[in-house]
């Protein structure tokens, strides 16, 4: 990856949200083998609907290196794939869904990652979330568990992805990532 300018957006016209649906086409069609490929090289979510997006946007090209959801009404993806019991409500506060957190490889290894998810899970806080669920992908299990998730049941297979339920306290991952949010938090 060369140096690059990275600027993290929340899309909202035609063209973004098609910029958005082709890296998403890529990342989860192409490279993950999850979803089918398709003649239009893109895929829109089925819960574009209702979810909170975040992209990031090289400043050089326009291109986008990276994105993120978020949804916190029901029904969850993760349900689907994994049951009704991932999805339940939190004692205290609402559930929220992260999904489609996807960069390029070339960004994979950079702080893009931080500035993408810091700004969402301030905002899902604002919102009253207090737990997160998402379908983390097993090479990066490590990595969520780091930030405060934790397992919550058997993992299953997409295409060729293994994918686990995780599920985790949002104050507890704000914690562990408040040197990031210190430094992209809004």
């Amino acid at each position: 990856m060369m140096k690059s300018k990275i600027r993290i957006i929340t899309p909202s016209t035609p063209e973004e949200f098609e910029k958005l649906w082709r890296l998403n086409y890529l990342i989860f069609a192409r490279e993950l083998q999850m979803r089918p490929d398709t003649a239009a090289e893109m895929i829109v979510d089925k819960f574009h609907h209702k979810n909170i997006y975040r992209a990031a946007m090289d400043t050089a090209t326009g291109a986008f290196t990276g994105m993120i959801s978020a949804h916190h009404t029901p029904p969850y993806s993760a349900a689907a794939h994994f049951g009704e019991k991932i999805a339940e409500p939190p004692l205290e506060g609402k559930l929220a869904e992260i999904r489609l957190f996807a960069l390029l490889p070339g960004y994979r290894s950079t702080t893009v990652a931080a500035q993408l998810a810091v700004p969402l899970l301030q905002e899902l806080d604002s919102r009253g979330v207090s737990e997160v669920i998402i379908s983390g992908i097993s090479n990066m299990r490590s990595f969520y568990e780091h930030l405060g998730f934790c397992v919550a049941g058997t993992p299953v297979e997409e295409g060729s992805t293994l994918l686990y339920p995780m599920r985790g306290r949002l104050p507890l991952i704000l914690e562990r990532c408040r040197k990031a949010l210190e430094r992209y938090g809004q």
